[in-house]
C-alpha cells in the first residue's frame, strides 16, 4: 500500500499486467525502495529544468550579442543585460510565493504543476518569436524595436508566472511521498529529484546552447519550449501513479459528509489525521523550527547570491576572457556542427556589418528615405535552418582572404564615418589625427623601453572618441552610436589580429593541419555544473549515509556552513584565471572555470537538496508549501543581488579592492569570494543553537 505523506492511504490496485508501464514502474519501486511516485515527478522535473537552463544559458548572451549576423541578439551592454537577468531570476524565484498559497489554499499541488507547465512552455515558444517579430539588424529598444521588446517580455512574464505555479508545488509532491519520520528516505529522495533536476541541466546547455549560439538563439529558446511539453505530458500521462499526492486541501466539512458506506474505518482515521494537521494550533516546537528556517533561508541568500553568478559574468567571462580553443585532434572526433568556425573573425565581422547598417541609416535620413519592414517571407526565413547563412557568401575564398576584404571593408567605414560635410569639422578632425599620430608614435617609442601598451590603447581609444564627439551636432543621435559601435569594432579587430597571431604560431609550432580555429560553445560550460551533481550526488549520498551509520552525520546547519565555505573557494580560485586572462590579451586556460564548477557544486550538494528536504520535515503541514515559497524567496532576493553586484562590478571597473586594473576581474570575485566565507563562518558558530531548535528532526 502506497502512503502520501498527508496520510490518505491509497487502496490496493488491481493487479498490472507483467508487461505493461504500470508493471514497470512498481519493478522500479521494489528495486529502489522508493514510492513510484517519485520517478514520475523525476521525469517531469528533469524536462522542466532542461527547459529553464537552456533559455537560462543563452539568455545574458542573446541580450549582448551584436544585432547583426548569423546569430544576432539584441546588441546590448553587458550592464543592462545583467539588469534584466537580476530582474528575471530575481521573479522567477520569487513568484513561488503566489503558487504555495494557491496549491495551500484552493488548488492543490498537482494542478499548479499543470498550469505552471503550460505557462512556461508558452512563455519558451514567446521568446523563440521574438525574432520574427522584431526590424532586423538593429539593437533592440524601447524606442528603435518597441514589438520586439514587449514580445520579449511576454514572454519573460509567462515564464515567471509558470514557474512560481510549477516550483514549490513540484518539491513539495517529492516530499508528500514519504511518511512523516522517515527522514533518511525523504533526504535520500530528494537527492534523487536533485539528479533529475541536474540531468536536464546537463542536456540543455549541450543541445539548446550549441543550437542557439551557432545557427540562431530563436532555435535554442524554442528546443526550450519542446522540452517543456514533453515534461507535461509525461505528468499528464503517468500522473496516476501520485494518487493521493498533491491533492486540494482537505476541509473538515468535508469529512462530516463522509458515511460509513462510502470510507472504510481505516480511511477514516487517515482522513482525520491529515485534517488535525491542517487545523491543529501551533507549538512551541513548530515555532522553533520555522525559526531555524528563517535563519537557514537568510544563510542561503550568501550562497545563491555567488552561485548564479554562472549565468551572468561567468558566462560571459566563459564567452569573451577564457580559451575554448579546440584542438586539431580533438575536432576529428567532435561533429563539424558542434563547434563555432573562427568566432573572433565572426564577431568582427558581425561589428562591421552593424557600423555598415548604421553608417546606412544615416544616409536614409539625410536623403528622406524610409527603411522598409521585412515581408512576412523574410521574417519566417529566420525560422529556416537550411537558409543560406551570411559567411557562405565568401566561404569558398580563402581564410586570408576573407579576413582582408573584411578589414578593407572596416577601414572605408572608420573613413567615411569620420568624414564631414562642414569644413571647419573636418578641418579640426586632421588636426585631431595628427596630434594623436604624433602621441602614438611617442608612446610606440616608449613600448620599445619597456612600458605598457596602456598609453597606446588609450590614444586609440581617444582617437575614435574625439573625432564622433564632433559629429554628435552632425549626425544628432547617431553621432553616440557611431562613437561606440566604432570602438566596438576598433577593439574587435584587434583582439582578433592578437587571437589569430597566437594561433598561427601555435599552428606553426606544432605543425597543425588546420588553418582555421575552432571553438566550443561557451553556454557548455553551464553543463558542468549539473555533470558534476549527477556524477558526485551518489558519492555524497553514500557519504552522510555512512556518517550516519557512525553516528556522526554533520547536521544541516553545519552542511550549509560547508557549502558556504566551498562556494568561496569556488571563487577564489577564479582570481588567478582573471589575472591569466588580463596578460594572456583576454584569454584564461580553461581549467579555471571547470575548477570553480566543481568546488561551487560541492557546495551546492551540501546545501540545495538538503535545503528542499530541510523546509519539509520542519515546516508544520498545512504550510509547507508556503515555507517552500519562502526558500525561494530566500533565492529571489540573492539572484536579485548577484545580477546587480555583476552590473556595476561585473566588467572589472568600478571596484579596487586589492588587485586594481592589472587584475582585470581579479578584485570582482575576491568580493564574491568574501560573502558566502563570512556567512559561512557565522554559521559555525550557530549550529549548536540551531540544532536544539530543530528538536530532534536531523
Amino acid at each position: 500500500m502506497l502512503r502520501g505523506g498527508d496520510g490518505l492511504t491509497v487502496p490496493p490496485q488491481p493487479q498490472p499486467h507483467p508487461h505493461s508501464q504500470q508493471n514497470l514502474m512498481t519493478t522500479i519501486k521494489k528495486s529502489t525502495g522508493h514510492p513510484t511516485g517519485l520517478w514520475v515527478l523525476f521525469t517531469t522535473e528533469l524536462w522542466e529544468r532542461f527547459a529553464f537552463y537552456a533559455m537560462r544559458a543563452i539568455l545574458v548572451l542573446y541580450l549582448v550579442s551584436v544585432s547583426t549576423g548569423d546569430t544576432p541578439g539584441f546588441g546590448w551592454s553587458e550592464a543592462d543585460a545583467y539588469i534584466l537577468y537580476a530582474w528575471y531570476t530575481s521573479l522567477v524565484y520569487l513568484s513561488p510565493i503566489i503558487g504555495g498559497w494557491f496549491a495551500d489554499r484552493f488548488i492543490g499541488a498537482r494542478m499548479c504543476v499543470i498550469i505552471g507547465a503550460v505557462l512556461m512552455a508558452l512563455g519558451q515558444f514567446a521568446l523563440g518569436a521574438t525574432e520574427f517579430v522584431r526590424v532586423g539588424d538593429i539593437d533592440v529598444g524601447l524606442a528603435s524595436d518597441p514589438a520586439a521588446l514587449w514580445t520579449f517580455y511576454t514572454g519573460l512574464g509567462l515564464m515567471v508566472l509558470g514557474n512560481g505555479f510549477f516550483k514549490p508545488c513540484i518539491s513539495t509532491m517529492v516530499g508528500e511521498l514519504y511518511e512523516p519520520g522517515d527522514d533518511r528516505r525523504r533526504d535520500a529522495g530528494f537527492m534523487i529529484f536533485y539528479m533529475g533536476i541536474n540531468i536536464g541541466a546537463f542536456l540543455s546547455p549541450i543541445l539548446g546552447g550549441t543550437v542557439g549560439e551557432i545557427y540562431g538563439y530563436q532555435y535554442g529558446f524554442i528546443i526550450a519550449g519542446l522540452g517543456m511539453v514533453l515534461g507535461l505530458v509525461i505528468f499528464l500521462v503517468w500522473g496516476k501513479h501520485l494518487k493521493g499526492i498533491g491533492d486540494p486541501p482537505v476541509k473538515r466539512n468535508v469529512t462530516q459528509e463522509m458515511t460509513a458506506e462510502t470510507m472504510s474505518p481505516e480511511e477514516r482515521a487517515a482522513h482525520e489525521r491529515a485534517v488535525y494537521e491542517q487545523t491543529r494550533p501551533l507549538d512551541k516546537k513548530d515555532y522553533d523550527r520555522m525559526f531555524v528556517i528563517f535563519i537557514l533561508a537568510f544563510f542561503v541568500i550568501a550562497f545563491w547570491l555567488a552561485f548564479e553568478q554562472a549565468g551572468s559574468s561567468l558566462n560571459i567571462f566563459a564567452k569573451r576572457h577564457t580559451d575554448r580553443t579546440v584542438a586539431p585532434v580533438v575536432q576529428t572526433v567532435i561533429p563539424d556542427g558542434l563547434l563555432i568556425r573562427n568566432e573572433d573573425f565572426l564577431d568582427f565581422r558581425a561589428l562591421v556589418q552593424k557600423v555598415q547598417v548604421l553608417s546606412d541609416q544615416v544616409d536614409r535620413e539625410r536623403k528622406g528615405i524610409v527603411a522598409p519592414s521585412p515581408t512576412f517571407a523574410e521574417r519566417l526565413a529566420r525560422y529556416n535552418p537550411f537558409r543560406e547563412r551570411q559567411q557562405d557568401e565568401f566561404a569558398d575564398l580563402p581564410f586570408e582572404e576573407q579576413i582582408e576584404l573584411v578589414k578593407e571593408h572596416a577601414e572605408r567605414l572608420r573613413v567615411t564615418l569620420s568624414a564631414s560635410r562642414y569644413p571647419a569639422i573636418q578641418e579640426a578632425i586632421e588636426q585631431l589625427n595628427r596630434v594623436i599620430d604624433n602621441a602614438i608614435s611617442s608612446a610606440d617609442a616608449a613600448l620599445v623601453e619597456g612600458m605598457t601598451d596602456g598609453i597606446t590603447e588609450s590614444h586609440r581609444e581617444a582617437i575614435v572618441e574625439a573625432i564622433t564627439t564632433l559629429l554628435v551636432g552632425e549626425r544628432g543621435s547617431y553621432g553616440g552610436q557611431i562613437q561606440i559601435d566604432l570602438q566596438s569594432m576598433d577593439a574587435a579587430e584587434r583582439r582578433f589580429d592578437e587571437l589569430q597571431r597566437t594561433f598561427n604560431e601555435q599552428r606553426e609550432e606544432e605543425e597543425w593541419a588546420v588553418l582555421e580555429q575552432r571553438t566550443f560553445p561557451a553556454t557548455w560550460y553551464q553543463s558542468g555544473n549539473p555533470l558534476i551533481v549527477v556524477v558526485f550526488a551518489p558519492i555524497f549520498i553514500f557519504v552522510w549515509g555512512l556518517l550516519a551509520r557512525f553516528g556522526i552525520e554533520p547536521s544541516t546547519p553545519m552542511k550549509f556552513a560547508f557549502g558556504l565555505l566551498l562556494m568561496s573557494a569556488a571563487f577564489l580560485v577564479m582570481i588567478p584565471g582573471a589575472i591569466e586572462a588580463k596578460y594572456s590579451g583576454g584569454r584564461a586556460a580553461i581549467y579555471w572555470l571547470l575548477l570553480c564548477f566543481l568546488l561551487k557544486t560541492w557546495g551546492e550538494l551540501c546545501l540545495s537538496p538538503i535545503g528542499l528536504s530541510m523546509i519539509t520535515k520542519l515546516s508544520p503541514r498545512r504550510y509547507v508549501s508556503q515555507f517552500m515559497g519562502l526558500w525561494f524567496c530566500a533565492s529571489s532576493l540573492s539572484y536579485f543581488l548577484a545580477g546587480y553586484m555583476a552590473s556595476y562590478y561585473g566588467s572589472g571597473e568600478g571596484i579596487n579592492l586589492i588587485f586594481g586594473e592589472e587584475g582585470g576581474l581579479a578584485d570582482f570575485f575576491l568580493l564574491i569570494a568574501v560573502i558566502p566565507a563570512i556567512f559561512g563562518i557565522i554559521a559555525l558558530f550557530l549550529v549548536p543553537m540551531l540544532k536544539r531548535k530543530m528538536h530532534g528532526v536531523h
